[in-house]
């Protein structure tokens, strides 16, 4: 497997269980490194971080392969995950319901259905973050904005929310939902009151973490984290 001319992986790392994964990020490259020739760029995978040499690196654990044509966003034309990087072993299948792609169906290998990834109507984008889960026999999976929490936050997105629509249409559309005055403060997705993902930001990779015992699938996680960081931050390219 190679990242680059300089990679610090003189022995390959082992490989990753995807159930095990608690904190990952998505993208192309090894390390959090200014200089090009030292990120060691390699696949578009869901990445996790590993150790070596006293050096943090950015191993991958599951390889994005687009299942639309050449060219199509992988929000228009969906994707797979696989757990080997030559593509035999398969996770998940990750496919738009409509031609906008705002609405994903994830299934596992056998075609069984693990839920759905939702993107936030436009209308609604004031009071939640962009993206939001729905996994059979649990509560849905959102992540409200901080200021929206609660009760006024309801009275917003069921009333002005409306009347708005157009208006955070046309600033939202371009993910200017995920912009904020403090853009270090985290992300929480939640059912009901229990955080089930969070994405923490930092000034080096993105990470986002999922607890270990809890009750989500994190072939939805990693679904919605691929369709944020790709259409958002262009993590297909980075």
């Amino acid at each position: 497997m190679a990242f680059g001319r300089n990679t610090a992986t003189a022995e390959p790392f082992e490989p990753v269980p995807w159930d095990g994964i608690t904190r990952f990020t998505v993208g192309r490259v090894l390390r959090d490194a200014v200089r090009a020739s030292r990120r060691g760029a390699g696949a578009h995978a869901v990445r996790v971080p590993r150790l070596r040499g006293g050096e943090e690196l950015m191993v991958p654990a599951l390889y994005v392969a687009p299942a639309g044509p050449d060219g199509v966003p992988l929000r228009q034309g969906g994707f797979r995950l696989y757990e080997d990087e030559a593509r035999t072993r398969p996770l998940c299948l990750v496919l738009p319901l409509d031609p906008g792609g705002d609405h994903h169906r994830v299934t596992d290998a056998a075609g069984r259905e693990t839920g759905t990834v939702h993107r936030t109507p436009a209308a609604q984008r004031l009071v939640r973050h962009g993206w939001w889960l729905e996994q059979p026999g649990h509560p849905e999976v959102t992540a409200p904005r901080r200021w929206a929490e609660g009760g006024p936050g309801r009275i917003v997105e069921r009333g002005v929310g409306k009347v708005l629509g157009s208006v955070v249409d046309h600033v939202l559309s371009l993910g200017a939902e995920d912009t904020s005055r403090d853009p270090l403060k985290p992300v929480l997705w939640r059912a009901g009151e229990e955080t089930v993902l969070s994405f923490r930001p930092a000034q080096g990779p993105r990470w986002y973490e999922v607890g270990r015992d809890g009750w989500l699938d994190r072939r939805l996680a990693f679904a919605l984290a691929v369709l944020r960081e790709s259409e958002v931050w262009g993590a297909d390219r980075r």
